[in-house]
């Protein structure tokens, strides 16, 4: 736990043991921050010695019941005791007890805030992982040491965090943590404590809700250069050395990170969304179901017309086909017979003279007699000719006029087509609605079947997170487990790595106050401010709060153009939550004052109109997440800037230009900008690491450079 003496109480073991050079090399921190964020480990051999105090002067029977010597633990009567003069005698027991420290992060320090979203302690959670992995490589220990201040309050936060503690390991390896020997190390523990009564009372106060068997031990960490506080400070520590002589290993195989209330409370969002996301496929599916039963009656009711308009065409194409041809037919009235009159002297003739309403097509002149036809006239619709019979001879004729159907029937073809020309229209049309209705059964099937795998997907996913309920094995990648020290269900889904494409409908929004969100923004800038002007004193010389400055400047300039969508408020409030805890730890670690860089951000958010932010939500549009890729994507810079920034400057630039995504992966965010019906959860698949390498000051302008990139693309990409 932060605080409490872990470091201090390392930096005395090592010089116990005569290692004053790794003792100078242990930080330790200041107030109620914690100056260990990574597991550091210290190998060092420590002589087993026998402390003794010695009585120098005073009557024998003033020596209590153990002769010459003081042994701790009993009722000493101090008042007494200081009447004395007592020597510390130390025998070296010949024996040396090989020792690995592994110093951990502190729990619970002052950078360690509830985030806004489910209360996880997110620093905890990155403090627990790193304890996990540091366990996992070590393999087997013989002890695990729980350091706890003199004055710590035993209330209700303190007995959970313990608990919290001991439960990690009864997660993580529950075949043998139970078998593991705690040792309860009380520091800042002075003379006085041991005569009052302190010891003892805090040692059964703490078991009452601490580790059953627990060994504890009463140490000052920090004693005054005075015999009997020597004495008591060395004797502790031996007592400490020689439980930890007789102590067992226990094998750590199978490590798992145990999951936090918060933890399961973000799988509970994530369940509902994939659950939510499962159950509107399912109505997707229905639907699509019940549009292919209305086209296949549709289809029913076009086949049934296209029956009905085929026989009609047919009819009328038979009956224009009789009509509609070069087949003659003899024109209506175009008939004529006669006999002429005895030709007497050239004087006898007949006339044969027609007028027709169609073309005539062919003439047909037959005779009987002797006689002659002449003075033949024909025009389209005029035909005359004359029969001359022989001398003192009668003759007989007939003509018969013949016309093509097709110009016979004209007026009866034209008036048949004005019936097929549009029924074969309708044909056609109700041909082509069956055509698409067709294939629109065919694309809806495909849609079933594509939502049916998605469902599939999202079942398997839902496995996934419901498998892991309690726990994750650290068999996964360390970067995937990274995602789950985020208080996010979102980042918890691509931890998971899983498939599914979750719409951001489903996702719920955080319970914001009902307030200005300008407002929001201010006081959580100006919670920020203060935290900063508070850490002055530990500023040091890189200035990191410029690329932090520019994260929050980019999300707060995109938050001023309303209308807002529901995904990116929420996501924002959380991004903005990431920098500020960022910028707060980075300044107060590594870098020069950044008031000057918020207090530019104060005056931009005081000239905003609040009209453009303020509730209710009703000018909000879901599904307009236009800067939902440019936060995640910083977003994933600033978790991995949190979880490193603190180790060393050379970690700091290594990590960052790890995080520092390139122009190719800044285009593959700006098309998924596109996507209205959700952002697959593992897009950052492809969001490539490309970053040029560098140490030191030399890498520091490229990654300020770089940094500048990608604030200018994401600009560019929300333009567009």
């Amino acid at each position: 736990m932060t605080q409490n003496g872990k470091s201090s109480l390392i930096q005395q073991i090592l010089r116990y043991a005569g290692e004053n050079e790794k003792a100078r090399r242990v930080e330790i921190g200041q107030g109620n921050f914690s100056q260990t964020q990574t597991c550091s480990i210290y190998d060092v051999d420590v002589p087993l010695k026998i402390h003794r105090l010695r009585q120098i002067d005073g009557p024998e029977d003033e020596c209590w019941r153990n002769g010459d010597y003081v042994i701790p633990g009993q009722d000493l009567e101090f008042n007494d005791l200081e009447e004395y003069q007592f020597g510390h005698d130390v025998q070296d027991s010949g024996e040396c007890l090989p020792l690995r420290l592994i110093d951990t992060p502190g729990l619970s320090d002052s950078g360690n805030a509830k985030s806004s979203n489910s209360g996880m302690r997110v620093m905890d959670e990155r403090h627990k992982l790193r304890i996990l992995l540091t366990l996992q490589e070590v393999e087997d220990i013989h002890a695990i040491c729980i350091v706890v201040r003199r004055d710590t309050n035993y209330g209700g936060d303190f007995q959970d965090l313990v608990q919290r503690m001991v439960s990690l390991l009864g997660f993580s390896v529950p075949s043998t943590a139970w078998n593991m020997q705690y040792h309860i190390i009380h520091t800042n523990i002075d003379v006085d404590d041991r005569g009052d009564g302190v010891c003892k009372a805090r040692q059964d106060n703490f078991d009452g809700f601490g580790p059953p068997g627990a060994i504890h031990h009463f140490v000052d960490n920090t004693p005054q250069e005075e015999v009997l506080d020597l004495y008591f400070a060395n004797h502790s520590l031996s007592s400490l050395f020689n439980s930890l002589a007789v102590g067992s290993p226990v094998k750590f195989s199978d490590l798992r990170y145990a999951k936090s209330p918060e933890h399961e409370c973000n799988d509970a969002t994530l369940i509902h969304a994939l659950e939510c996301a499962k159950d509107e496929m399912c109505t997707e599916i229905d639907e699509l179901r019940r549009k292919i039963v209305a086209l296949e009656n549709d289809i029913t009711d076009y086949t049934s017309r296209v029956e009905r308009s085929e026989t009609l065409v047919k009819d009328l194409e038979k009956k224009i086909e009789e009509i509609d041809c070069d087949t003659l037919s003899q024109i209506d009235g175009a008939y004529e017979e006669g006999w002429t009159e005895t030709n007497i002297a050239g004087g006898g003739h007949r006339y044969f003279s027609f007028h027709t309403t169609v073309p005539i097509s062919y003439i047909d002149k037959d005779q009987d007699g002797d006689g002659d036809w002449v003075d033949e006239h024909r025009e389209t619709t005029f035909y005359r000719v004359v029969l001359q019979p022989h001398w003192l001879l009668k003759a007989f004729g007939r003509v018969t006029l013949f016309a093509k159907k097709r110009d016979k029937h004209e007026s009866d073809i034209t008036a048949l087509n004005s019936h097929l020309t549009p029924e074969k229209r309708r044909l056609q049309e109700n041909l082509d609605r069956i055509s698409r209705a067709t294939m629109q059964i065919l694309g809806i099937e495909s849609q079933i079947i594509e939502k049916g795998s998605n469902i599939k997907t999202l079942v398997g996913d839902l496995e996934v997170v419901r498998k892991s309920h309690h726990s994750i094995s650290l068999g996964k990648s360390q970067e995937l487990i990274k995602f789950f020290t985020v208080d996010s269900p979102l980042s918890a889904a691509y931890g998971y790595q899983l498939k599914a494409k979750i719409p951001w409908t489903v996702w719920p929004l955080n319970k914001l106050p009902k307030q200005s969100f300008k407002s929001v923004l201010r006081r959580e800038l100006n919670e920020t401010k203060a935290r900063m002007d508070k850490s002055k004193e530990s500023y040091k010389t890189l200035p990191m709060q410029l690329s932090i400055a520019q994260g929050v400047s980019v999300i707060m300039t995109q938050l001023k153009h309303p209308p807002l969508g529901a995904a990116k408020l929420k996501s924002a409030i959380e991004m903005l939550h990431h920098w500020q805890r960022a910028s707060a730890r980075a300044e107060s670690q590594l870098g020069k004052p950044g008031s000057n860089s918020l207090g530019e951000l104060m005056k931009k958010l005081e000239k905003f109109e609040s009209s453009a932010l303020s509730w209710p939500v009703s000018t909000i549009r879901p599904g307009s997440e236009d800067i939902r890729e440019e936060i995640l994507k910083f977003s994933r810079v600033v978790n991995i800037f949190e979880q490193e920034v603190f180790d060393t400057s050379h970690a700091v630039f290594k990590e960052l230009q790890n995080a520092i995504l390139d122009h190719k992966a800044a285009q593959v965010a700006k098309d998924y900008l596109n996507q209205d019906d959700g952002l697959p959860v593992g897009a950052f698949a492809s969001l490539t690491r490309a970053a040029p390498r560098g140490d030191g000051e030399e890498a520091y302008p490229t990654l300020l450079c770089e940094l500048k990139e990608i604030g200018e693309l994401g600009e560019m990409a929300l333009e567009e």
